[in-house]
């Protein structure tokens, strides 16, 4: 509200009579805010359970009943002074009678006669602080109340069938699938997501073809493969925080629509985190992780494996995640655009592939690779970045550089060291498009 400067006793006129409205909180700034010519007549409080109390031995009135013929000027020590003001406005009480120190246009200075304008500014700011405190610690109840029963309303929603989900099964029922009914497993993640939707990925120039084949493998149904997504789409449980904020940060209103259209909402899929164990999860649960990895080591226990990856990926190199297969054989292909030679890929897995658990960690192209193989009767999986995990877990850092393997997901990563490995080389099988 506007203020128009008050007419001001002068000197030698009688003392000024106010009456106040302050919290009990703050009732000390008054004996160095007022000047000492100016008589707090009684205070003015909206809590009408007050109005037979005192404070400082004078009278607490409410808004309704105060005497207004005894004193020249209300002044409102509180920071939320609108609505207060605006009530006394609506009582009769004339506007330029009512002084709101919580008003930051409010000139004090233009009061001095009344107040001491420092201490005004002061305990203005006082005012102010006091009330953001009071707002975080509302907002911190208000979450707290939230976490709570977010469950709750979200579980009232979904009976009612206003927000859709994916169906997607667990990770521990994932692995169980595979190795139950020696399942093969297309995973798809925002990479594949962005190719479907014409958007370039890092390790994967535009194809149309791979496009259209992952469009059409996402909604497929095969009896012995299964279609692995991540869990993006609704509380993330278990994720650490900061991977959490990574997915909603993705995860927004219109791309969550652009999945939808993709996927087919009847379809239970199955969880493409089988493949990360570790850094998705909060880091100091070393215990999960490890039964995590020694579940999927399951699936290849005492086993002939294939292992189809980029020339600088390395599965397994300088770890134990493959020691306790029966044999480990190699297919080696270029790390980026794959996809380019496909079908070379494809007819050299499946010359090596017979009665192996044929592993491959490939990008997008793994994803039409593990189908293709499964439809013509191999065991295939799609491991993505799992040896990585590995690494990682083994070092309990969370991401971590690996000087001698390819990652494209880290910025410089895909910068590799050379190196010497017998064992390496002599599990290599067949190298496609490169020159040895």
């Amino acid at each position: 509200m506007l203020y128009v400067e008050p007419e001001l006793p002068v000197n030698g006129e009688a003392d000024m009579n106010v009456a106040v409205m302050v919290g009990r909180r703050n009732i000390s700034v008054l004996k160095t805010l007022f000047n000492k010519d100016i008589k707090i007549s009684f205070f003015i409080d909206n809590n009408t359970q007050l109005s037979k109390e005192t404070m400082e031995d004078k009278k607490i009135y409410s808004p309704y009943t105060f005497p207004r013929n005894i004193v020249q000027y209300i002044v409102i020590l509180v920071y939320e002074y609108e609505i207060i003001c605006q009530e006394l406005i609506d009582l009769g009480v004339d506007a330029n009678r009512i002084i709101c120190l919580g008003n930051m246009e409010t000139d004090l200075f233009e009061y001095r006669n009344i107040f001491n304008p420092e201490v005004g500014e002061q305990y203005r700011l006082k005012l102010k602080l006091d009330y953001m405190d009071r707002q975080i610690k509302i907002l911190k109840e208000n979450q707290h109340y939230f976490e709570q029963n977010y469950i709750y309303e979200a579980a009232a929603i979904l009976k009612n069938k206003k927000i859709r989900l994916p169906q997607i099964a667990g990770v521990e029922e994932t692995y169980q699938k595979i190795i139950l009914d020696k399942c093969s497993i297309s995973r798809y993640g925002d990479g594949e997501f962005e190719i479907m939707l014409g958007n370039k990925a890092a390790y994967q120039i535009n194809n149309e073809l791979l496009a259209r084949r992952l469009r059409d493998i996402l909604i497929s149904d095969c009896h012995n493969h299964i279609v692995a997504i991540a869990d993006d789409y609704g509380t993330m449980e278990g994720l650490n925080e900061k991977n959490k904020n990574v997915i909603r940060k993705y995860m927004t209103e219109e791309k969550r629509e652009e999945h939808y259209a993709l996927l087919d909402m009847e379809k239970i899929y199955y969880n493409a985190y089988i493949s990360r164990p570790y850094v998705i999860y909060p880091h100091d649960e070393t215990e999960k992780a490890g039964k995590r990895f020694a579940d999927l080591k399951k699936i290849w226990d005492r086993r002939k494996i294939l292992l189809v990856e980029g020339d600088k990926t390395r599965m397994g190199v300088g770890n134990d995640l493959f020691t306790n297969a029966e044999t480990v054989e190699r297919v080696i292909t270029p790390n980026e655009n794959a996809f380019d030679v496909y079908d070379e890929i494809y007819h050299a897995v499946a010359a090596h592939g017979e009665d192996k658990v044929i592993l491959i960690a490939l990008g997008p192209t793994a994803t039409v690779l593990a189908y293709d193989l499964a439809k013509a009767g191999y065991w295939a999986l799609d491991i993505g970045h799992l040896d990585l995990e590995y690494e990682w877990f083994l070092k309990g850092k969370g991401y971590s550089y690996i000087p001698h393997k390819y990652n494209n997901e880290m910025m410089g990563d895909t910068i590799v060291a050379d190196i010497s490995d017998p064992f390496y080389e002599e599990s290599i099988v067949e190298t496609v498009a490169l020159t040895r």
